[in-house]
C-alpha cells in the first residue's frame, strides 16, 4: 500500500517538473537512423540487461555515439565499454520516491540526445524521470503502466522472455 502511493507522488513529480512536451511534430520516417547521439537507459533486472547489450552493438556497429545510463555496479557488465560513454549513478542517488536527487538532476538536465531508448521493460519511475530529465527529440520505451504521457513512442511486448522482447525490438527500431 505504502509503495503504490509513493509511485502515484512519484508519477505526480515527473509531471509537474521533469516531463518535457515536444511542442513541434516529429516526423518518424528515418529518425533513429539519422540521428547521431543516443542515449540507452539500461535494464535493471540483470536478464533484460543481458539481452539488451545486442541493441548496443547493433548502434555501435552503425556509428551512432552511444552514451549509456546505468547503476555504477554494473559498469563491468558493458562490453567494449570504450566504445561508449558512460554515465553511472550509484544507488544513494535514488531518493525515497525512486527519482534522481539534485546532483544526478542537475548533470542530466545539461545533456541533449537525439533519441533517448528506455530499455526497462516494467514500470520503473526511476528510468522514466531520467528519459526525461536530457533533451531529447524522440523518447522510446516498452508500454508500461501510468507512463503513456512520458515516452513519444511506446511499443507493446507481450513476450515473457527477454530475448525474444529485445529481439522484436531491435527489429522495430530497424524500421526508424
Amino acid at each position: 500500500m505504502f509503495e503504490g502511493l509513493k509511485r502515484k507522488i512519484a508519477h505526480y513529480l515527473i509531471r509537474k517538473k521533469y516531463l518535457r512536451k515536444n511542442v513541434q511534430q516529429e516526423v518518424f520516417t528515418n529518425i533513429i537512423s539519422n540521428s547521431r547521439d543516443l542515449l540507452f537507459v539500461m535494464p535493471r533486472d540483470d536478464k533484460d540487461f543481458s539481452h539488451s547489450l545486442e541493441i548496443l552493438k547493433y548502434y555501435q556497429i552503425h556509428k551512432k555515439v552511444i552514451t549509456v545510463f546505468l547503476p555504477d555496479y554494473k559498469y563491468s557488465l558493458i562490453p567494449d565499454k570504450e566504445k561508449y560513454k558512460i554515465i553511472s549513478y550509484v544507488p544513494v542517488q535514488v531518493t525515497k520516491f525512486n527519482l534522481p536527487d539534485k546532483v544526478l538532476r542537475n548533470v542530466l538536465s545539461g545533456k541533449e540526445y537525439d533519441v533517448v531508448l528506455d530499455l526497462n521493460r516494467g514500470e520503473d519511475v526511476f528510468s522514466s524521470a531520467v528519459s526525461n530529465l536530457v533533451k531529447s527529440r524522440i523518447r522510446i520505451s516498452f508500454e508500461k503502466e501510468l507512463s503513456g504521457s512520458y515516452y513519444t513512442m511506446q511499443i507493446r511486448d507481450k513476450s515473457t522472455n527477454p530475448e525474444i522482447s529485445y529481439r522484436n525490438l531491435l527489429t522495430y527500431l530497424k524500421m526508424f
